[in-house]
């Protein structure tokens, strides 16, 4: 069976739900070994949907870092359903994941290290997150990159429709190895 629907797996303490492949699972365990716990801290979960749309439009994943501060408390919960079973987020922050567009274990990872990223850079950096902001999805980008590449093989991996990815690793090159070859990461 390609979708498990065992409990959720966590990462230095943070619970990911919904279904996940043998291959994703696996993955996770990686992704914890190239992060750090304090990386983790104050993210309330990670949800791993079929699809996720943000306005209407399809996405990779989504980092929430808070309600808007206009919106009520009664009205700052997000009700969605994973496999028949009903969900109601009422804590931020928290992480989306498309596990259909991210199917291979590989993009998928670099999801989850680039929404980790994006938290990285709200509560370290006390960045105010705003969508679509260039500097903030390079950010992103660059701190999925580091650890992408320290995992065993991901150095020749294909990602697939990640805004900015390119830029991102021509400034991790520069910035880390000027003087090296450059890096085997592909992008499309």
């Amino acid at each position: 069976m390609f979708w498990k629907k065992d409990e959720p797996v966590a990462v230095h303490g943070v619970l990911f739900y919904g279904l996940l492949s043998k291959k994703q699972r696996a993955i996770l365990k990686e992704i914890e070994k190239v992060t750090a716990p304090e990386e983790w801290n104050g993210l309330k979960g990670v949800y791993c949907l079929g699809s996720v749309k943000v306005q209407g439009r399809d996405v990779l994943g989504v980092y929430y870092g808070q309600f808007p501060k206009q919106t009520s408390s009664k009205k700052q919960a997000l009700q969605f359903e994973i496999n028949y079973k009903k969900y109601t987020v009422t804590e931020c922050p928290i992480v989306f994941v498309d596990t259909m567009k991210n199917k291979k274990a590989h993009q998928f990872a670099f999801i989850v290290l680039h929404e980790l990223g994006h938290h990285v850079d709200r509560t370290q950096n006390q960045a105010v997150l705003r969508e679509g902001n260039k500097q903030q999805e390079l950010f992103a980008n660059t701190y999925a990159i580091e650890r992408f590449l320290q995992m065993e093989g991901m150095e020749s991996k294909q990602l697939h429709n990640i805004p900015y990815l390119q830029e991102a690793i021509q400034e991790y090159q520069q910035s880390h190895y000027p003087f090296c070859p450059p890096l085997t990461l592909r992008v499309e």
